[in-house]
């Protein structure tokens, strides 16, 4: 819908093709009515075919029967941050990675506008590309820099994107039910380098093993890293969070003083921080923005406590490592809601840093049954299948100073529209809970 808004407010004639009947609602019909696109739903007509070029959703699988019959007819298919990146006429920082995406970008973005700058945040992170386009043009934005969460998905289509400064954050398995190998996924997030050029700056985080076994010939590559001996532009050291420049060490701020906590979120400030040297040379500066950061929702967001149990939503641990860096991040007994939508991983990795931790696992979802074949037999797992009867569960049972983790490790897609969707049932289920408190 964004694409279609961007492309019609610069004359392009648009036709928005769904195949799912039940997303035509009235909302939809009278906004492109409005911006006067042409627009099916239920079916792809031969219409589709008649086009110069297609803007392809990030949803849309590679073997879709629509896209092959477009490669087929040398259609060109771009993603929509490809089309939205032709209408961005002022600096890009686009960030990638399997896990730590949308809290380095909110950083990137808190950081901008304490600097006074005027920063448009979009992409794989709740607002579309295209949207922020418009929304810059439609202000008086005198310093404009984007900054972009991008996916895998959204990296498949590109050609001319380049942005100014391009970061990959890490690579771990992901979308193995997307991709026909690891590799291929890891190739599709590297993709975010592919048009670099020595005006442009590549942020890579030197920690990160896959990353590290790559000779990526980078131009004007820049190094963030937490434990490294070799440190970086960004890096810890003796404590501090500070940049590595021309005229040598310069800390910002102590590692204590991060308000978010874990050693993964110590990488995401210093990714952060690596990605906006370009932008932002005040370290006094820089320590204000990371000290009044705020935690984004759905990732390791407390909301409350009940029964002295401490709940936590880690809605958007759609993978497997991403609910690793969660488990890590408590020391106390666990209840873990684990489930969802399966996306090929392998669970039995979670294995050696539950055991001995965790209370129970609570199974919601349609990968309920394929998590407890793997992990049932090592460890305590319940069959729950909704999220409100999970909560129940841990309530009934869990004791004083436990807590409960929702970190799912699967995509939301079979119970709920999305992973923002999920976490806010789990927020309110908690919040109407008798006793709750924060």
């Amino acid at each position: 819908m964004g694409a279609a808004r961007l492309l019609s407010h610069f004359g392009a004639k648009v036709l928005v093709s769904e195949i799912s009947a039940d997303k035509f609602t009235a909302e939809k019909r009278q906004l492109l009515g409005d911006i006067g696109a042409e627009f099916e739903f239920g079916y792809h007509s031969q219409d589709v075919m008649d086009s110069e070029f297609v803007v392809v959703s990030p949803g849309i699988p590679e073997n879709a029967d629509i896209l092959e019959k477009l490669r087929a007819a040398n259609i060109p298919i771009y993603s929509e941050i490809e089309i939205s990146s032709w209408f961005m006429d002022a600096p890009i920082i686009a960030v990638t990675g399997s896990n730590g995406k949308t809290t380095t970008v909110n950083i990137i973005h808190h950081l901008l506008k304490t600097a006074g700058l005027d920063s448009f945040l979009g992409g794989n992170v709740g607002v579309a590309a295209s949207e922020i386009v418009l929304e810059q043009l439609a202000s008086s934005a005198e310093n404009p820099v984007f900054v972009l969460e991008v996916s895998s998905f959204q990296l498949d289509h590109i050609e001319s994107f380049k942005p100014q400064v391009a970061a990959i954050l890490n690579l771990t398995p992901d979308h193995l039910d997307r991709y026909p190998s690891l590799d291929a996924y890891y190739e599709s997030k590297l993709g975010i380098f592919k048009n670099l050029d020595a005006n442009a700056s590549a942020v890579l985080n030197r920690d990160d093993p896959e990353l590290s076994r790559r000779d990526l010939n980078l131009p004007q590559a820049r190094y963030f890293s937490v434990e490294s001996s070799r440190g970086g532009s960004a890096m810890l050291a003796e404590g501090v969070l500070g940049l590595m420049g021309d005229h040598g060490w310069a800390p910002v701020i102590p590692a204590k003083l991060l308000p978010i906590p874990g050693k993964h979120n110590l990488s995401n400030a210093l990714a952060a921080l690596a990605c906006v040297m370009d932008f932002v040379d005040d370290t006094e500066i820089l320590a204000q923005g990371l000290m009044t950061f705020a935690a984004v929702p759905h990732r390791i967001e407390y909301v409350g406590k009940v029964k002295g149990i401490l709940c936590y939503n880690d809605s958007k641990a759609t993978n497997i490592a991403s609910t690793e860096v969660a488990i890590q991040s408590f020391s106390q007994p666990l209840w873990l809601i684990l489930g969802g939508k399966d996306k090929g991983g392998d669970f039995t990795a979670l294995l050696p840093i539950l055991e001995g931790h965790v209370r129970e696992i609570l199974l919601i979802g349609s990968a309920a049954e394929l998590i407890e074949n793997q992990m049932g037999r090592s460890i305590s797992t319940q069959r729950v299948d909704t999220m409100e009867k999970a909560i129940d569960t841990c309530l009934a049972r869990g004791a004083e100073g436990d807590v409960l983790l929702l970190s799912p490790a699967c995509a939301s897609f079979d119970q709920f529209k999305n992973y923002e969707e999920r976490g806010d049932q789990f927020r309110s289920l908690i919040q109407s809970r008798e006793g709750w408190s924060l």
